[in-house]
């Protein structure tokens, strides 16, 4: 097997072919676009991503927000970068009244050479998440760190199939991280081909700097050297996640924002 070269471009491509789509969700996919329908109850419940397009920005727009609607949404939150096609869109989507709600670091880390150091905290434990209380601690983080609704049984059930496809092959997983015994933090992966794909890494705000977020970032990444993977891809705040992953190894390789606009 030919061990692909990560430069900037291929790093950037693979993020951008980044697209999650649960079972759940309703979508409409193109070569250009992609929208999905999420639950309500998430904190962006309608997303547009785009793969690329030769047409003008306006009549995307046009296009993806009729879509949005037919599927009964009146907000969508877009996910664009630098290298976004056509170069106008994002201009276009300011000019009817979009805001920019997010912006992230595209952060990828060659994985040939092995994990580097990331020493956990003291009293740090790590588990794989495999059962049904494992789920809901892991959703309660996540609803902690970053927002969002409690966790109800329906989305639990949902995490549970999630989980139950990568038990046996590390495709996809979870895992916890402990503090004396307390979830502290979580975070989650997909291996796609050669690609680790970071996400969902958060930590419970009365428990930041004890070592549990990097504790939950080594898990992953042993778990990604194992399965074979040669780059961990992930999207890091920038004003929170990605100065830490940057100091543990990463590297910058470009923006992605977020926009949210009401149709």
């Amino acid at each position: 097997m030919v061990t692909p070269i990560w430069d900037p471009e291929s790093v950037l491509a693979a993020s951008n072919e980044w697209a999650w789509v649960p079972d759940h969700a309703r979508s409409v996919r193109t070569d250009e676009y992609l929208v999905v329908a999420y639950p309500p109850t998430y904190l962006t419940p309608t997303g547009a991503r785009l793969f690329g397009s030769d047409r003008e920005p306006a009549e995307v727009v046009d296009e993806v927000h009729r879509v949005a609607r037919d599927l009964g949404r009146e907000r969508i939150w877009w996910t664009l970068s630098d290298t976004s096609r056509p170069s106008g869109l994002e201009a276009e989507l300011v000019r009817r009244g979009a805001q920019v709600v997010e912006r992230m670091d595209v952060l990828g880390l060659h994985l040939t050479d092995g994990v580097p150091e990331v020493a956990p905290g003291a009293d740090v434990t790590v588990t794989r998440v495999v059962d049904r209380d494992g789920v809901r601690d892991a959703l309660v983080l996540s609803q902690s760190a970053f927002g969002g609704s409690a966790p109800d049984d329906e989305e639990v059930d949902r995490g549970l199939v999630e989980i139950a496809r990568g038990l046996g092959d590390d495709s996809v997983g979870r895992v916890v991280a402990s503090v004396a015994g307390r979830p502290a933090s979580t975070g989650g992966w997909g291996i796609v081909g050669p690609v680790c794909r970071l996400w969902g890494a958060g930590t419970h705000p009365d428990l930041r700097g004890l070592g549990a977020y990097r504790a939950v970032l080594r898990a992953r990444l042993d778990i990604a050297v194992r399965a074979g993977a040669t780059l961990a891809l992930t999207h890091g705040r920038v004003d929170t996640s990605s100065p830490i992953l940057r100091r543990l190894g990463f590297r910058r390789y470009g923006e992605q924002r977020q926009l949210a606009v009401d149709l």
